[in-house]
Formats: structure tokens, sequence, C-alpha cells
């Protein structure tokens, strides 16, 4: 019978197609085909394809994975990658629709925290934990918005297991009156899960609707011009990160051990 490390480990080569000695030391993470694709053209590296998609990049000591939508699959991917032995940092690229009406489409958020309202990370940590991200990969994240020549933004997002949510009323005054920066669907769980296993993880958000403004829900006309216009920027943001990140990364890893 397989121990649970064993299975871990070989659950994710099965997503991935991609044995485990090539995954690089840092990970950008998202649940979009169109990034994983912008990295490959923008970086090259080898493409690897199973329920997840899996591109490594040596060169620069950095892997993307697409893992698709949903807390359940956010959680499965952090779960496996905390067995990698090699693992130093992760960044999430996600999108998510924006509450604080101050926001604009196209705005960068570095989530500070984010609130538990989808139902995967219970199994992870108790229900009084917050879901946090290691403050100091947020600091790199900060750092390349800065230095790109952008304010970072950041609050609190809420996660949610809920799609088509945007109609409900009394979801959406609770938004409100909370101020909530901004929803999405798995930012939590990652967080949660991160914390449980000790992973480093930041975030930066691409804000890619308005969805309580009138005409701030994402359409399909929206939904392209998301990637046309921001997404290139996006993966700059995050990749400068990484390059900053693993340039000091022996200073990182002793300041890191205060956060766990």
């Amino acid at each position: 019978m397989l121990k649970e490390h064993e299975y871990i480990r070989q659950t994710l080569e099965r997503y991935t197609n991609c044995p485990l000695e090539d995954f690089c030391e840092h990970l950008l993470i998202t649940n979009f085909r169109q990034y994983a694709l912008a990295f490959k053209e923008k970086i090259g590296g080898e493409l690897r394809e199973g329920n997840f998609v899996v591109i490594n990049a040596p060169e620069i000591n950095c892997t993307l994975i697409d893992f698709g939508i949903g807390s359940p699959q956010a959680a499965l991917l952090m779960n496996c990658i905390a067995y990698l032995d090699n693992l130093k940092s992760v960044i999430m690229l996600g999108m998510c629709g924006g509450i604080d009406d101050r926001l604009e489409i196209g705005d960068f958020i570095v989530p500070s925290a984010s609130i538990r309202g989808e139902g995967t990370s219970r199994h992870y940590l108790p229900p009084e934990f917050p879901a946090m991200p290691a403050s100091l990969v947020n600091l790199f994240c900060m750092g390349a918005l800065k230095k790109m020549g952008m304010h970072p933004k950041c609050g609190i997002v809420y996660t949610t297991d809920r799609r088509l949510w945007e109609y409900d009323e009394k979801f959406v005054t609770y938004l409100r009156e909370q101020r909530i920066m901004a929803i999405d669907m798995e930012l939590a769980t990652l967080f949660a899960v991160a914390y449980r296993y000790e992973i480093p993880i930041g975030s930066i958000m691409l804000v890619s609707d308005m969805p309580l403004q009138k005409t701030g829900i994402k359409g399909k006309k929206l939904h392209n011009e998301i990637y046309e216009k921001h997404m290139p920027l996006h993966l700059d943001i995050a990749l400068e990160a990484v390059k900053a990140m693993s340039a000091r990364w022996t200073d990182v890893e002793r300041k890191l051990e205060s956060e766990w």
C-alpha cells in the first residue's frame, strides 16, 4: 500500500504529466489557460499537460501551472506541491471581481487576506483561522508593481465557491457593508492550505470586472479585452517578483522562518 507522501507525489505527476524533478523552485500558478500559453510564448520552456498544464522554464528557475477553476482544484494543487523537495515560493496570478467602487478594471491587487467563504479550506484549518499569505512574498509582489510605476492596492478579498452570485441582493449588501475589496473563487483556499503546509505564497490579482456596477459585469467582449490589454503586464509583474525574490533568497528564507 502506498504511503501518504508517495501517493501525493504520484498524484502530482499524474495530474501534470511531469516528473517531479523537472519542477523549478519558484512557481507561478493560475487558472487561465491563456496565461500558460502566453508564458510559453514569452519565456519558452517545455509544456506538459495532464489535468493541470505545466510549463517549466529552468533558465529563470520558474514553473507556471494552470490548475483550473475552483477551490477543490486549488487545494489539490497546494496539497501536492507541498511535497516537492525544492519548492521555494508560490505566486498566484488570478482574476477577481472588484467590489470597492474606487477600483477600476485593469487594477492590480496584492491581497492582505481572504475571507473563507468557500467550504474546502475547512479540511485544512479550523474555522477560526484566517486565510493569509506570507507577508514577505507579498512584499516582493508589491515591489514588482512599484518598480513598474504602479501603486499596489491591498485589502481583503472574499473567496466564494458560488458562481453567479451577482444578483443576490442580500449577499451583495454583505460585501459592501464589510468593505470587501474584491471577490474570487480560490484565494482563501490557496492561503489556508499554504499555511497548513508552510508554503510561502503571495498573490497578484487582476481586477477583471466590476460586477456591482451597471456596465461592469464581465461579458464576452470584456472577457477578451482583459487578456489582450492586461495579461502581458500581469505576467511581467509576476516575473519581476520571482526574479527579485530569487536573487535575495538566502535572506528571504531566513526571514520566512518567523512567519510560521
